[in-house]
């Protein structure tokens, strides 16, 4: 009996030991997770996998502060999303069928949506200098480095910069933006046109070639990036005008100055230059002035204008106004044989076409023949208008007379019919078959005007 006893108590003994062992076990339990944001984007909206790691564990329990969806009892969630910033944590709660429990949490901190952008308000025009104040619309943003191609400053990292561009040319703006976890960037040109610069010149007329006094000048205006203009002459201080490209009569012998302030919205530039204009000698010279026989009209050409300063030919005709026209030489060959000047307004008496509005010249072919006026060294030594005066240019049918090569040097007078007179000398008959053409030295009055 005393044996039975003593293997009860022994059993009973041994079922307590096992029942103690394993209820130790069943307390082992151990509540772990990890998080994975995807795409490493801590900016909302925020997505995050979790991972559950915990052993030991039957039941869980799930608590996503600030979440769309903010409790779960999956061991492994589905994607957890927040979409407002914040810091949240993420908390896990294991148990088993025992009872026993566990936490594990973690914090999460949601960064606001970043996006970044820029534009800028511009001072005035895009003519170098431009002056420009960035407008930051990036958001989310915690750090900003901007970099400005050939810009003064260079960089900055401030959030509203103000830059400015001297070179002209295409110059990149970049914007960095940061947030402690993620990068992004944007780029955009600017356009700066180069500074202005002023520069003026001027063109006359033929017949004001000479610089003699009055001088009509037509002033071409090589400025550029400029909005207004003023033009000054002398030491004047009212402008004679302020269009672009003016034209100006200059009637004062010696230096003339001509200024131009030139301005923009961003600065103003003046520009003087000088021109001599010289006493008024009233007389034009052409010297070595070809004129072709009838068969060369086309070609050289047989009409003359003392305001054009050129030999009208044919083709020509036609653009120009006759009245400019101040007389027509017709050679009958290349023998030279048969000569004479005349009047623009009889020229279709010979193998001409007419002249529309044309003027008419007396001429004195044959000076030899009325009394001669005018000697090929008196030609030589005229040097002013004025000097035509003394010649007294009456038509008769004795002076039209034409003339042949005989006399080498011959002085044909002129006097157009607004009273200006003149003389060619004829310095050679030159042969080129029906090339052929004399070759001449004019010398003329100046218009009235002139």
């Amino acid at each position: 009996m005393k044996i039975l006893v003593n293997y009860i108590t022994n059993l009973m003994i041994g079922l307590l030991i096992f029942q103690s062992c394993a209820s130790e076990e069943s307390i082992a339990i151990g509540a772990d997770f990890e998080i994975t944001i995807q795409n490493n984007d801590y900016s909302v909206p925020v997505k995050v996998d979790i991972k559950n790691k915990t052993i030991g564990a039957d039941t869980f329990n799930w608590t996503f502060e600030g979440a769309t969806e903010t409790t779960s009892t999956q061991k492994n969630p589905k994607t957890v999303v927040y979409t407002v910033p914040g810091t949240y944590t993420i908390k896990l709660e294991a148990s088993n069928k025992d009872g026993i429990k566990e936490e594990k949490t973690i914090e999460l901190k949601v960064d606001a949506a970043m996006k970044v952008d820029f534009e800028w308000i511009q001072e005035g025009s895009n003519t170098s200098p431009v002056k420009i104040q960035l407008k930051n619309l990036s958001k989310g943003a915690t750090s900003y480095l901007w970099e400005f191609e050939n810009g003064a400053p260079s960089t900055s990292a401030i959030e509203n910069p103000i830059v400015v561009f001297h070179q002209a040319g295409q110059h990149k703006i970049k914007l960095t933006i940061q947030n402690g976890k993620e990068e992004y960037v944007v780029e955009k040109t600017i356009e700066v046109k180069e500074a202005m610069n002023v520069d003026f010149d001027w063109t006359v007329d033929f017949i004001d070639q000479d610089y003699e006094a009055p001088v009509t000048l037509h002033l071409t205006n090589n400025t550029t990036q400029a909005t207004s203009y003023e033009w000054y002459l002398n030491n004047s201080v009212t402008p004679f005008s302020t269009i672009q490209y003016p034209t100006i009569v200059l009637t004062t012998v010696g230096v003339n100055t001509i200024k131009l302030v030139a301005k923009n919205d961003k600065e103003t530039k003046v520009l003087e230059k000088q021109i001599h204009i010289k006493s008024n000698k009233n007389l034009l010279v052409f010297e070595n002035v070809k004129l072709g026989i009838n068969t060369a009209h086309s070609t050289i050409g047989s009409f003359f204008s003392s305001q054009l300063g050129k030999t009208i030919t044919k083709t020509t005709i036609n653009e120009i106004d006759g009245v400019l026209i101040d007389f027509a030489y017709f050679g009958l060959s290349a023998a030279f044989d048969y000569n004479e000047f005349l009047s623009p307004d009889q020229v279709q008496n010979k193998s001409f076409n007419a002249i529309k509005n044309s003027i008419h010249t007396k001429i004195i072919n044959s000076q030899e023949l009325v009394g001669a006026q005018l000697s090929s060294s008196q030609f030589d030594a005229i040097d002013h208008g004025n000097d035509f005066n003394r010649l007294s240019i009456t038509e008769t049918s004795r002076g039209k007379t034409p003339f042949d090569d005989k006399v080498s040097t011959r002085i044909v007078l002129f006097e157009t019919t607004d009273g200006r007179k003149g003389a060619v000398k004829i310095e050679g008959f030159i042969n080129n078959g029906q090339e052929s053409y004399i070759m001449t030295t004019i010398k003329v009055q100046k218009p009235k005007n002139k």
